[in-house]
């Protein structure tokens, strides 16, 4: 296997907060972070501990979709054990794509967004993705590893062929490169600044979300469990479900496809 250029080390001299990373494991290759980090979770393994490969080969999404991890992106899965109601396990997620939204702001000096339910949005292209799993206890979200998937250093050409329309990364979209190990320390330092809003609040997430949000006042097309649905987007409610304007009334989803329909502006 060849020898990570990464550390451990690296990482943590990144690092602010000492909410995440106290524990850093950092491989060269793997099939995905989240295994890892759930094994190491599983066996005793600190809260906040967290995982990044230079390169999965195996990586995935929702849905059980695969994600392309070559070498220039940040992969990393964190794995934590919230405590929290099972029914607001969604600010999790939201409050990820949020802290690296705003990582990527910083980094790229660029106007970012989020879109419900996962992605991170640069120069209108998708350069992240969100992945959170949970484990459920008696009704309380007992476990979670929690896992990003940004291009950051990727050229055009490295992008899969299939998203080159609709991806990109920061490397594409500035010119200039970003060390990973800044910037999964700029994301870990934001996600601790939204940690205690994800697991005891929601309405400052959900305010912050409204502010980053690409749906908002937007004709969108949600697919869920067999049913389409076409409204307009209205941000997310304190539990990171979508809020949706339909011609019957208002919706809130917690989970869906979505779709961006012709017409907006």
């Amino acid at each position: 296997m060849t020898p990570a250029c990464l550390s451990a080390e690296l990482v943590r001299r990144h690092l602010a907060t000492s909410r995440f990373g106290s524990e850093v494991r950092v491989v060269a290759e793997t099939p995905s972070t989240i295994d890892l980090a759930w094994q190491w979770l599983r066996c005793g393994g600190p809260d906040g501990g967290v995982v990044i490969a230079e390169r999965q080969t195996a990586g995935r999404g929702r849905l059980g979709r695969a994600w392309a991890s070559r070498r220039g992106g940040l992969w990393m899965s964190i794995a934590c054990r919230p405590r929290m109601p099972a029914v607001a396990a969604g600010r999790l997620g939201a409050a990820v794509a949020i802290a690296a939204a705003e990582a990527v702001a910083e980094a790229a000096s660029a106007r970012t967004g989020v879109r419900w339910p996962n992605d991170v949005i640069l120069a209108g292209r998708k350069v992240g993705g969100v992945l959170a799993e949970t484990e459920v206890r008696g009704g309380e979200t007992t476990a979670a590893v929690l896992s990003l998937g940004l291009n950051v250093n990727l050229q055009a050409d490295q992008l899969p062929e299939e998203v080159r329309d609709t991806a990109t990364s920061i490397l594409r979209e500035t010119g200039k490169s970003t060390p990973i190990e800044v910037m999964a320390g700029r994301v870990l330092d934001r996600l601790a600044a939204w940690w205690p809003e994800a697991l005891a609040g929601g309405d400052a997430l959900a305010r912050r979300w409204a502010e980053l949000d690409v749906l908002a006042g937007r004709q969108v097309m949600i697919r869920a469990g067999g049913t389409t649905l076409t409204g307009v987007g209205e941000g997310i409610d304190r539990n990171a479900c979508l809020l949706l304007v339909t011609s019957e009334g208002r919706r809130s989803l917690t989970t869906g496809e979505v779709e961006m329909l012709r017409g907006n502006a």
